[in-house]
């Protein structure tokens, strides 16, 4: 277990504490913005490791098996679990829809469901920079919508531009990967 990895499985308990936040924020209608922005401080500071632990194991050399596929589960933890979350808060659903998070789980499924396929076929798979840019569109989106249901309204516009943004990047970001790995999914027998 070296420091990147540990950063990352640091991550997956800031998600878990969001989480808790979010759920004991009280009334849906009404919630404790104080847990709301603590919360919000959380998903801040787990966002920032994604970007830290791949930088550390990419700059000493400890890529490991384990954090090629913690990395990836931890962020679709984040970023899936804080949207599904996020869903029963009405502030929130002014911009937020359950399409919206049909699509960006189910593009995280088919990622992941990709790269199983292509890694297993002895190629690795690593992100790319549109997942790169979903991840911090997403996190953007994510971030807004937890001050709206904190109750500030100044961040309405942040979390609509990021709404679009991100959904934009998901999606063509999603195909990216097919195409990127068309000939593992299409090229041979099964």
């Amino acid at each position: 277990m070296n420091l990147p990895n540990l950063i990352t499985l640091a991550r997956l308990v800031l998600t878990a504490a969001v989480f808790v936040c979010l759920e004991f924020a009280g009334d849906v209608g009404r919630p404790a913005s104080a847990m709301v922005w603590t919360a919000f401080v959380l998903f801040l500071i787990a966002a920032f490791t994604d970007f830290l632990d791949g930088y550390l194991a990419r700059k000493w050399g400890m890529v490991t098996a384990f954090g090629r596929v913690a990395d990836p589960f931890a962020d679709k933890v984040l970023i899936a679990g804080s949207l599904i979350t996020l869903l029963k808060f009405p502030a929130a659903m002014s911009c937020l829809t359950t399409w919206y998070v049909v699509i960006v789980v189910a593009r995280e499924f088919l990622v992941t469901a990709i790269r199983g396929v292509v890694e297993a076929s002895g190629r690795p798979f690593p992100a790319d920079r549109l997942g790169k840019w979903k991840m911090v569109a997403q996190c953007w989106t994510v971030g807004a919508l937890m001050t709206m249901v904190a109750g500030t309204d100044i961040w309405v516009w942040a979390a609509q531009w990021g709404f679009w943004v991100s959904l934009v990047l998901t999606v063509v970001s999603g195909l990216n990967y097919v195409v990127k790995a068309r000939d593992v999914l299409f090229g041979g027998p099964r």
